[in-house]
């Protein structure tokens, strides 16, 4: 993968190891961390949330059966089983906003509250104690 701003790449523009041509990518998933040749770090923040919105479904399905786990173990299994997953190497991508990775978050607690999607995010972060995510990067990177 060639990391650029943007342009066109040469046509004939190749890359040799041991006699093979090596393959010139737009974007490398390494270590579950998607790199794109422009730098950016948004195809990884989409592709956790995607991942994520994934982990919330099994764990939707699972406490389907259970009627009366309140809202405070509800979290606790979010925090334990769904936010390692939206955070994933944020050491490395943390500095930015992260949107999609925010909705998510905002999407599961607005479903779990029973509230409307148009509900202000500020709202519901007071109702359940919680900060975005961003500044939960924040401190996993000056821990890091």
């Amino acid at each position: 993968m060639i990391l650029r701003k943007g342009g066109r790449l040469p046509v004939n523009l190749s890359f040799k190891y041991n006699n093979c041509e090596i393959e010139i990518v737009n974007k490398f998933n390494y270590l579950g961390v998607v790199f794109t040749s422009g730098g950016s770090f948004s195809e990884a923040q989409k592709t956790l949330a995607g991942q994520s919105l994934k982990a919330i479904f099994q764990m939707n399905k699972c406490l389907y059966k259970f009627t009366d786990v309140s809202v405070q173990h509800r979290l606790e299994l979010f925090d334990k089983l769904i936010t390692p997953i939206m955070n994933y190497a944020g050491e490395v991508w943390g500095f930015i906003k992260g949107n999609s990775i925010e909705k998510v978050h905002m999407q599961f607690c607005k479903r779990m509250l029973g509230v409307k999607a148009n509900t202000q995010n500020d709202f519901i972060y007071g109702e359940l104690g919680r900060v975005n995510y961003q500044t939960q990067r924040f401190y996993i990177m000056i821990k890091y």
